[in-house]
């Protein structure tokens, strides 16, 4: 196993990786870095820059630089290695997996409940600032109660 960084630089500069990522080898590295590329080149053209003039910088554990992976190095028609397949997870660890999809899905229906709850407040607000503001008009006792009396010139407003 090692650990890589994987700065990123464009014609602006270096936009170092702080996090970091531990892959078993350089190769699974390059292909991470790789499959990252696509995205990011949207991103990139997306803020103005010529993502043909960007490239990955994968250094090791102490920032020594080990690889360097231009973004054409994705789009051009050559053969890559190939990824390794992924390790079988122990059953504490596929559990904990489980566990975290789990509360994403939580997590997701709360926020949705959230924002409806949030939209709904919207229109009761909406609401009750008509009803307020129909309540500012004056009202007149009557025989048999209180009736509202709308302002002479038939635009509400508050009595004075």
């Amino acid at each position: 196993m090692g650990f890589f960084h994987f700065h990123l630089r464009t014609a602006v500069g270096l936009e170092r990786d702080e996090i970091g990522l531990v892959c078993p080898n350089l190769e699974t590295a390059y292909l991470d870095a790789c499959s990252a590329i696509p995205m990011l080149m949207a991103e990139l053209v997306g803020r103005g820059h010529d993502p043909s003039t960007c490239s990955f910088e994968i250094t090791d554990a102490v920032d020594q630089l080990v690889m360097e992976v231009p973004f054409l190095e994705r789009v051009r028609r050559h053969p890559r290695p190939r990824r390794a397949e992924a390790p079988v997870l122990s059953p504490e660890t596929q559990a904990l997996v489980n566990r975290l999809d789990l509360l994403t899905l939580a997590i997701n229906r709360e926020a949705a409940q959230l924002q409806a709850n949030m939209d709904q407040a919207a229109r009761h607000m909406a609401r009750m600032s008509t009803i307020r503001h129909r309540s500012d008009w004056c009202f007149e006792t009557w025989s048999d109660g209180l009736a509202p009396v709308a302002p002479a010139d038939a635009i509400e407003q508050p009595c004075a």
